[in-house]
């Protein structure tokens, strides 16, 4: 699905959708298979009337699975994007607002460079990659089973050749 970015916000329009994560190639990229959760997604664009400045409103929720950092075990991660982009027409003007941010010390508002043909599920994609964390972790870990699970039985341990020079 491809849009023009500054037409579509200063048309006030808005595009809304569900596609299984698996969709998201770069997002499940590394985690375990299968992904098929469904993934809500809205973008919503907007001219502030005061500054005409264009702005597009994403917002997307959804699960992933991926691996806990602490136990290992795989978990349905929930992910929440409600993010708010102003558009600027070149990199120039990207860099000016980056400036101003900076100059400021202030974390405002994110910016973007507007394409003629800006693909909206790649934006989507970006946004939920964003907000997936580096190290996901259970809130708490479940119980340990006395039964190793599979993906910890299959492995041998790098040390067994060790031990057997340790016995000789």
């Amino acid at each position: 699905m491809i849009i023009d970015a500054m037409e579509f916000a200063r048309a006030g329009q808005v595009l809304e959708g569900t596609a299984v994560a698996s969709t998201f190639v770069r997002l499940c990229e590394g985690l375990p298979q299968p992904q098929d959760a469904q993934v809500s997604w809205r973008l919503a664009g907007r001219c502030d009337a005061g500054t005409g400045q264009l702005w597009l409103d994403v917002q997307a929720q959804g699960r992933v699975r991926v691996v806990c950092q602490r136990c290992i075990e795989p978990f349905g991660l929930d992910l929440q994007v409600d993010n708010t982009l102003g558009l600027v027409r070149n990199t120039a003007e990207l860099e000016a607002m980056e400036a101003l941010e900076t100059a400021a010390d202030d974390a405002g508002p994110e910016y973007l460079v507007a394409e003629r043909h800006l693909d909206v599920l790649a934006l989507i994609e970006d946004e939920l990659i964003l907000v997936l964390p580096y190290a996901p972790r259970h809130a708490v870990c479940p119980e340990p089973s006395d039964e190793p699970s599979p993906s910890r039985q299959s492995k041998p341990s790098p040390f067994a050749v060790l031990e057997q020079l340790r016995k000789h």
